[in-house]
């Protein structure tokens, strides 16, 4: 189903194909170029190009007797917007009839728009070369580091990412980077794992510093709740109209983690209201999924002073509800929201039973049916939420689950040379090329490690160090979105301790064996665990080091470094 803007336009009326091999096989046999319009469900310039642009007769009549146009989601195709966005959206991709990429422009006007139209179309009906073939994107190249002089995976890879978060954060606004600001919870992460493992506080300074001045800000929806995705300017204060599920479940775990360390009730505060948002507005349809984003449009687009209308993404995504299952089981733990765990075992079954595809692998998104199978993302999210509920809930059937997908990944996304691809399944065009992705290979490292600390299987551990071994040096392009990739390594470089937190969900003596256990054990690799248990009369700490027996303990002040390395001798 093709979606256009919301205000009065005639996108509609243009004879768009979906991406797929029935569009392309049709440019072939009709000698026609393409035109793929390639457009996020939030972009206001792809709603003012619906508007204009794509409501121009002579636009539409070109494009339907001339072109084979297609139109695509980049959040229902990522795989897609990661080979050919151009900078932003709109990104609009020309190809010759054999699906060669000519070039990509952004947002135009009508009147350049149609006169671009009518000189490709006289150029190929001439016989003459449009262009000549050009080169993909950069970021749509494999992330590998060959060809240069990659260091090992090691301390000094992990010591050089902290140095480019840290030299990246803001001290005047909190977030990273000085120009504009997005919500980079994976930075925020990485920064509260260093102060857990370092203690220095400097690292939870700045992340409390960020989520304050967040909060504070207009990035912060007080009103109906929810952070807007990024913003403009430095300081928070120009932010872009919409609300994306992937960031309300990564931020309310950022949130859910400073608060756990905190014992700061301003966090837990922000927590709630997360949850209610993601409750309330995200959950709008009739099925146990959240759906994808709310987006706010004008009536009237030249009129400052219209109404502003909420549209709501229906369409219900495999990986930001996948997120969102670990930090609902998050939320029933620390701050004893029952209904918080209630809902994340549906999210997680629903999961399972709706978007599992018949290759053993996750499909995207739904949307009357499950589309677009073999997404190693989606099945890297699903892997770490099954990992967490077995964590949380210690039953057994999550970490079969897990076990399975991995097998399944290993199998049809594992590279010969290292690292994992982005996609099982291939596609036309440069679909039929698989990549290697930084960010998705180093979330992989940490399902890997995580499933190895379970499991028992050092096997998994091996599957970890070949998705981050092609990459080393390419972290160096990516600023603070390489945070993953560090704190992938950083765990991969330590032996696992289990500790495992036995108490009530929510009580205070719950939350201070585990801040404790989070801040002064100071292990590279600490799996934290929860068991709910309603009759012990004390909470306590079970501690699992390598292959040892372990050792229960009921005082917080005895959770030490000196007790885990004594373990680790026994």
């Amino acid at each position: 189903m093709f979606r256009f803007s919301v205000r009065p336009n005639q996108a509609h009326l243009i004879e768009w194909r979906e991406w797929g091999p029935e569009a392309f096989q049709e440019a072939q046999d009709q000698n026609k170029p393409l035109m793929v319009f390639l457009a996020a469900f939030w972009c206001g310039f792809c709603q003012r190009m619906d508007e204009t642009s794509l409501s121009e007769d002579d636009a539409i009549t070109l494009l339907n007797a001339f072109f084979v146009p297609i139109r695509v989601e980049e959040s229902q195709r990522p795989d897609v917007d990661l080979r050919y966005n151009q900078g932003g959206w709109p990104t609009i991709v020309f190809m010759a009839p054999d699906s060669t990429h000519l070039f990509s422009v952004n947002f135009m006007e009508p009147e350049p728009f149609v006169n671009l139209l009518v000189k490709i179309v006289t150029l190929h009906q001439q016989g003459e070369a449009i262009v000549e073939p050009a080169e993909l994107p950069a970021h749509a190249q494999t992330d590998t580091g060959e060809g240069t002089n990659s260091a090992p995976l090691g301390p000094a890879i992990v010591a050089e990412i902290v140095g480019m978060v840290e030299g990246l954060s803001d001290t005047v606004n909190g977030g990273y980077g000085a120009q504009f600001k997005f919500l980079h919870p994976e930075a925020t992460d990485f920064l509260l794992y260093l102060y857990e493992t370092s203690g220095e506080s400097s690292h939870l300074d700045h992340v409390r510093f960020t989520l304050d001045k967040m909060r504070e800000s207009k990035t912060f929806h007080g009103e109906e709740g929810g952070f807007f995705r990024y913003s403009s300017k430095a300081d928070w204060s120009e932010p872009h109209p919409e609300k994306l599920l992937d960031d309300q479940a990564a931020l309310l775990s950022n949130h859910l983690r400073t608060y756990l360390l905190t014992n700061d009730e301003s966090y837990q505060e922000t927590a709630v209201g997360l949850i209610e948002y993601m409750d309330t507005v995200l959950s709008q349809g009739q099925g146990r999924l959240f759906q994808g984003c709310q987006d706010y449009v004008r009536e009237d687009r030249d009129t400052a002073s219209s109404a502003m209308l909420s549209v709501i993404d229906e369409y219900l995504y495999c990986d930001a509800n996948a997120r969102a299952v670990s930090a609902y089981l998050d939320a029933w733990w620390i701050l004893g929201l029952e209904e918080c765990r209630d809902r994340a075992k549906d999210v997680l079954e629903a999961l399972w039973d709706t978007l599992r595809s018949p290759d053993g692998g996750m499909y995207h998104y739904w949307h009357e049916q499950a589309q677009v199978p073999g997404l190693l993302g989606d099945a890297a999210e699903t892997g770490l939420a099954l990992l967490h509920a077995y964590s949380m809930l210690h039953e057994d059937i999550y970490l079969r689950r897990a076990e399975t997908l991995a097998e399944s990944i290993s199998q049809r996304h594992r590279d010969l040379d290292g690292g994992f691809l982005d996609i099982s399944v291939s596609g036309p065009a440069c679909l039929n090329r698989p990549m290697k992705v930084l960010a998705q290979n180093a979330r992989l490292a940490a399902f890997f490690v995580k499933l190895a600390d379970l499991s028992g299987d050092e096997s998994h551990r091996q599957q970890a160090v070949w998705a981050l071994k092609s990459f080393p040096n390419v972290h160096r392009n990516y600023g603070a979105f390489a945070a993953g990739f560090g704190h992938a390594v950083a765990r991969l470089l330590s032996l696992p301790v289990i500790v495992t937190v036995v108490g009530k969900p929510g009580d205070p003596s719950v939350r201070e064996m585990a801040r404790v256990a989070l801040s002064q054990l100071g292990w590279g690799d600490l799996v934290l665990r929860f068991r709910e248990n309603h009759d012990v009369p004390v909470t306590t700490a079970e501690i699992q080091a390598g292959a040892g027996p372990a050792h229960s303990v009921n005082q917080s002040s005895d959770l030490t470094h000196d007790l885990i390395m004594e373990l680790s001798r026994s």
